[in-house]
């Protein structure tokens, strides 16, 4: 499997990010790669579905999908959240470009050891990281990816619209919202107008919350 080492560089709160070699973009906001995680992803996303599963009483897993496996830091973000909300979690995530583990271990994130467990966990098969959390990553482009079941919650974390304007397209989002169950949660940093505009078109209800770090916008869409 073909690996690739993105740059690492600052961030405004002291987390680093990596700098795609292929596409120049960072994999996390200039403001923070620690504190947009966590207020996009685990903030108004996991913790949001986790409160729902409860109020559903199920009992089943929470099923999540991550677009962009990336620098691993939203699946161990969610792997500590599950554990702390005793929420099992099953993690799926699509990754083209799978990150060298050297490079994932050299960011500094956490001494946890389950984070480089999430980097040298097979691919195309559940693993399991912890006793709530298993976790299946997919060498696929997401545009051509096909969706291992039903999801309660999705982790829309491409790249920039500018930089893959093919990743925020009403007919992506339309086959993302077909594998999610009613009532289930999309959130994503971005809040530009088109990216509301092609997730109203897929049948999402759209609403827009308070960013990360100082960002005005980020987006949470239900699925209708």
């Amino acid at each position: 499997m073909p690996l690739i080492r993105p740059t690492i560089e600052p961030t405004a709160d002291g987390s680093p990010t990596l700098r795609h070699p292929l596409l120049g973009d960072c994999y996390h906001s200039v403001r923070g790669a620690l504190g947009e995680a966590g207020h996009v992803f685990i903030g108004h996303g996991f913790r949001a579905a986790c409160e729902k599963r409860r109020e559903d009483g199920s009992s089943r897993p929470l099923r999540i999908f991550e677009a962009g496996f990336g620098s691993g830091l939203n699946a161990w973000l969610t792997l500590v959240a599950a554990d702390e909300a005793g929420c099992p979690v099953e993690y799926h995530a699509a990754e083209l470009y799978p990150v060298a583990p050297e490079v994932a271990a050299a960011l500094g994130y956490t001494d946890d050891p389950r984070f480089m467990q999430l980097h040298a966990a097979r691919w195309e098969t559940h693993e399991r990281i912890s006793p709530l959390f298993t976790l299946k990553k997919q060498e696929k482009a997401l545009e051509r990816m096909e969706f291992d079941g039903i999801f309660d919650l999705v982790y829309y974390d491409a790249f920039a619209p500018d930089t893959q304007p093919e990743l925020w397209t009403a007919e992506l989002f339309g086959r993302i919202g077909r594998a999610m169950r009613p009532g289930g949660l999309l959130v994503t940093y971005s809040a530009k107008g088109t990216v509301k505009q092609a997730l109203r078109a897929a049948g999402f209800e759209v609403h827009r919350l308070p960013g990360a770090l100082g960002k005005r916008h980020m987006l949470r869409a239900v699925r209708l």
